[in-house]
């Protein structure tokens, strides 16, 4: 049964381009899986930047939804206290490793949270440039004069073997290997890959994406480009990303965050 956990709407600033269109939406369902695990986090603006991600809670029995939550509220309370002099690659490394302590911690003191973990897949804004950060296979993505780009690289089996030129894309998309990843949230530090960009910066018109897998598990790209192209002028684009993925057989958790830069 498709559940909807939440809906978000939020920030209706156009930035001045007479469309009545939100800049950040979000929409997650709990879709097929019996309970919700992915988790997500939009900031408010605060000294010019803004945090947007998803968290994808693994481990199933082993309490994904505390990963993931974990996650964004370590993050949340982390951003209320940015200044103006914060350094936004160290801020992201640092305070994801923090978080993650958090987690491992957690599953090493208590036998029931054994092997909880979750994903991070998002972009820190800075005014109109902005740097993302992952781990795991969860995504971003960037719409930008009509192609849509992955801004980060899935931490995964089938990407290691795209990489080695091993798979085609097609194959990935079907590959029984799909889910497994080579880093998360949850195992030891010092084997986690964190994955920072460097500054990039945004052209007018541009939309970014967080993902969690269950909607590019469900959606291939050139489905995900589809629906962009169609509805990106909507004010429930997010929605329509969920629902497609649900309607396309995705037996995940599902969420997608929207964001659009107003210059």
């Amino acid at each position: 049964m498709l559940s909807t956990i939440k809906k978000i709407f939020a920030d209706n600033s156009n930035g001045g381009s007479g469309k009545a269109l939100p800049q950040t939406e979000s929409s997650t369902l709990q879709g097929r899986k019996p309970s919700q695990e992915d988790d997500f986090l939009i900031t408010d603006v605060r000294h010019g930047m803004r945090l947007v991600f998803v968290a994808d809670g693994v481990g199933g029995h082993g309490h994904g939804d505390f990963a993931s939550k974990t996650v964004v509220d370590y993050f949340s309370e982390a951003f209320n206290k940015l200044t103006v002099d914060t350094d936004p690659v160290a801020f992201l490394n640092e305070t994801v490793m923090q978080a993650a302590r958090k987690v491992l911690d957690k599953s090493i003191e208590d036998p029931a949270y054994m092997n909880c973990g979750t994903t991070i897949s998002g972009f820190l804004v800075c005014g109109s440039d902005y740097y993302t950060i992952n781990i795991g296979d969860s995504r971003v993505y960037l719409w930008s004069e009509d192609a849509l780009s992955r801004e980060t690289h899935d931490q995964s089996i089938v990407q290691q073997l795209l990489d080695r030129g091993e798979i085609t894309e097609d194959e990935a998309f079907h590959h029984p290997q799909r889910n497994i990843m080579t880093s998360a949230i949850g195992q030891s530090l010092d084997l986690m890959q964190v994955d920072v960009s460097k500054k990039r910066t945004f052209k007018h018109g541009d939309i970014m994406f967080a993902f969690s897998d269950g909607v590019h598990d469900a959606l291939t790209d050139n489905q995900i480009y589809s629906l962009i192209s169609r509805y990106k002028e909507t004010p429930d684009l997010a929605n329509r990303l969920t629902e497609a993925a649900y309607n396309a057989g995705g037996k995940d958790n599902i969420t997608a965050i929207v964001y659009r830069y107003f210059d």
